[in-house]
C-alpha cells in the first residue's frame, strides 16, 4: 500500500489537485443529513461563510453527517462525514478555513461534538 492510500483510507477522501478545488468563498448552507449520530448532537441546518470543497476522492467507506450544496454545479458535497480506522474513530470536516467560517455557532459546536466522539465520549450539549 503507497502512502496515497494509507491516507485515503484513515482519512475517507483526500484532496485530487485533478477536480475543481472550491466554490467561491462566500455563504452557504450546510444541512444535517444524520441528526442521530452522536456527533450531531444538538445541531441543526446552518449557514455559513466558508469555501465549499469540491475536491475530495476516494472510495474508503464513509458515513455522511452533513452537506451543502455547491452553487456552481448544483450538486451536494460530504462538508462532514465519520469512518472508522482500524479501532479508532476518524471525523472529517472540510469547513472551518478561517475565523469568519467559525462565527456561526455550529461550526464549533461541530468539531466540539466530532472530537468527543472522537474520543469515545458522548457530546455534551455545548
Amino acid at each position: 500500500m503507497g502512502p496515497k492510500s494509507a491516507r485515503v483510507k484513515i482519512a475517507g477522501r483526500v484532496w485530487d489537485p485533478n477536480l475543481r478545488g472550491h466554490d467561491p468563498h462566500g455563504k452557504f448552507t450546510v444541512n444535517i443529513v444524520d441528526n442521530k449520530h452522536p456527533a450531531m448532537k444538538a445541531m441543526a441546518d446552518f449557514e455559513t461563510v466558508d469555501e465549499l470543497y469540491t475536491c475530495l476522492t476516494g472510495q474508503t467507506p464513509i458515513k455522511i453527517l452533513a452537506t451543502a450544496r455547491s452553487k456552481v454545479d448544483n450538486k451536494d458535497y460530504p462538508m462532514a462525514f465519520v469512518l472508522n480506522y482500524g479501532k479508532g474513530r476518524v471525523f472529517h470536516s472540510v469547513l472551518g478555513h478561517d475565523v469568519q467560517a467559525f462565527e456561526s455557532p455550529y461550526v464549533g459546536r461541530l468539531f466540539r461534538n466530532a472530537c468527543a466522539w472522537c474520543a469515545g465520549l458522548d457530546p455534551s450539549d455545548n
